[in-house]
């Protein structure tokens, strides 16, 4: 991977590099341990080193796949690289469409040259970034542009490899390219027959870190890849460095139908540790007796708050993906559909939490009822729980949208972000929720309100989700066209989006 202390000048030559090359080689033969230990990272093996290795070394300290790709970026570093070329780049990029990659690649050498420099979200070079969309033809436009298959993102917590989110035909595709897959690697592949070589080299590699600093265990998809894992001494309840969560905690994925739900369940089976939410998540109704006669209040916490909120450096608690943003443990165990966990929940619970419980689980009579008996109730909210409306809009969960809105909650209270209901629907992609917040007046006046932290209103969330969010892109013309409708003005920037957006946009303004 590159290294962070080593960047190219401002303006880079050619024979500057091959100086640098060549004076590295130098310093190699001069007997320098720093030169040696540069060759190594890159090279651990090689008995004989040349020049070309230098090179070599040389284009993958800056970030590039090869000395070629170096002199490439070189040659075009000198103002030749104009704002057109570079947002013709991120449309393809946005668009992922494997054509439109490999002709914008072509046509802009000094972006194929920065193929494998972690440009992406968390810092993940393009491959890593694609390889978990099960996208064959991106990837092997990718692949084909120079992309390196074993460049890792270069995340803090821990870098992600391309075989760490792989899977199906990507991760064949990869192998063939010449992937080395590691022990998590080997684990997300489902892979025992090669998990088990590994560790019977080296046991240690079952307590090996990979992306977001989790181990094997937290990538297994299997039983047996789990079971072999903890015979050979994985720890059950180990933490990843990101997210501080546990492998069952990683594995709910927001439903009882995703592919690892049961293999969480297992976990406990064998001993994994369960707190509120992964009780309520499985349906373990006697655990959660016993948790809440010892502390009710346990009911008052949230995913992606207080102890499972961001504590720096690391991110929020895995629940936030895993289940969802602003959960109690009433909405999760209606969210996974455990009714019999839910039951042993409501003596515990005050009419207010299972209120906004009710309402985040669409149980739209059970909500009115307990409005009707405690007419303050939306009043007497806690600024958390008013803040499952934004929430809401950001799940798309438009059923539950429409019934806040109905209830009395206010669209404009913050959420992610800060972003209001009208500017957490816009980005996420959701028509419905979209047009549910500008049916509501009080959302309606929300159209150029700006949020506190990018300054940016609904349209602007509308034209950055289209580009960023990884959410499917067919909602998003028609999110722009009714936010325009509705007199949204677009803010510098917006000719970046997908085609698509910019074309409502130019349409409109030209109307």
């Amino acid at each position: 991977m590159p290294d962070p202390g080593r960047s190219l000048p401002p303006h880079p030559s050619p024979e500057q590099q091959r100086k640098q090359a060549k004076e590295l080689l130098r310093d190699l033969r001069a007997g320098s341990p720093a030169a040696l230990a540069r060759f190594r990272r890159h090279l651990p093996d090689k008995p004989r080193l040349t020049l070309a290795d230098a090179q070599f070394v040389l284009a993958r300290e800056h970030g590039f796949a090869n000395w070629a790709a170096l002199n490439s970026h070189v040659e075009q570093a000198d103002g030749e690289v104009t704002p057109a070329m570079l947002a013709a780049v991120h449309r393809a990029f946005a668009s992922r469409d494997a054509g439109a990659i490999r002709t914008a690649l072509l046509r802009n050498p000094a972006a194929r040259g920065r193929i494998n420099a972690p440009v992406f979200p968390f810092n993940a070079p393009a491959l890593v970034h694609f390889a978990g969309t099960g996208d064959v033809a991106v990837v092997d436009a990718l692949l084909d542009a120079g992309a390196d298959p074993d460049r890792r993102s270069e995340w803090w917590a821990g870098g992600f490899h391309p075989l760490h989110v792989a899977t199906g035909e990507v991760a064949d595709r990869l192998l063939r390219a010449g992937a080395t897959p590691d022990a998590c690697a080997a684990a997300n592949l489902d892979r025992p027959d090669l998990l088990a070589r590994m560790l019977d080299t080296d046991p240690a590699r079952v307590h090996e870190r990979g992306g977001d600093g989790q181990t094997p265990l937290h990538f297994a998809r299997s039983t047996e890849v789990a079971d072999l894992l903890l015979s050979r001494g994985a720890d059950i309840d180990a933490r990843d460095v990101d997210h501080r969560a546990t492998p069952a905690q990683w594995m709910l994925d927001r439903t009882r139908g995703a592919a690892r739900y049961d293999l969480a369940r297992h976990l406990v089976s064998r001993g994994a540790s369960a707190d509120v939410f992964l009780a309520a998540a499985l349906g373990m109704a006697d655990a959660l007796r016993t948790m809440l006669e010892n502390d009710p209040s346990l009911l008052d916490l949230r995913t992606g708050r207080g102890e499972y909120g961001a504590i720096p450096p690391s991110s929020a608690h895995i629940y936030q993906w895993t289940i969802g943003a602003g959960r109690s443990p009433l909405q999760t165990a209606a969210q996974f559909g455990q009714e019999e966990a839910l039951a042993a929940m409501r003596p515990f619970a005050s009419p207010r939490q299972r209120f906004v419980a009710a309402c985040a689980a669409a149980r739209a009579d059970e909500a009115r009822q307990l409005l009707r008996e405690h007419p303050t109730l939306v009043a007497e909210l806690a600024p958390d729980e008013r803040r499952a409306l934004p929430d809401a809009a950001w799940a798309a969960d438009v059923p539950i949208v429409e019934l806040m809105l109905e209830l009395g909650f206010d669209p404009a209270t913050p959420g992610q972000d800060g972003g209001t209901a009208l500017h957490c629907a816009a980005w996420v992609g959701s028509l419905g929720a979209t047009r549910a917040v500008l049916r509501d007046p009080r959302g309606r006046a929300l159209i150029a309100a700006r949020d506190p932290s990018h300054g940016s209103t609904p349209l602007g969330w509308c034209v950055h989700g289209a580009m960023n969010s990884g959410h499917p892109a067919d909602d998003y013309p028609a999110i722009a066209r009714a936010l325009l409708e509705a007199g949204a003005r677009p803010d510098p920037g917006w000719e970046a989006a997908p085609a698509p957006v910019r074309d409502v946009i130019r349409d409109f303004a030209a109307a």
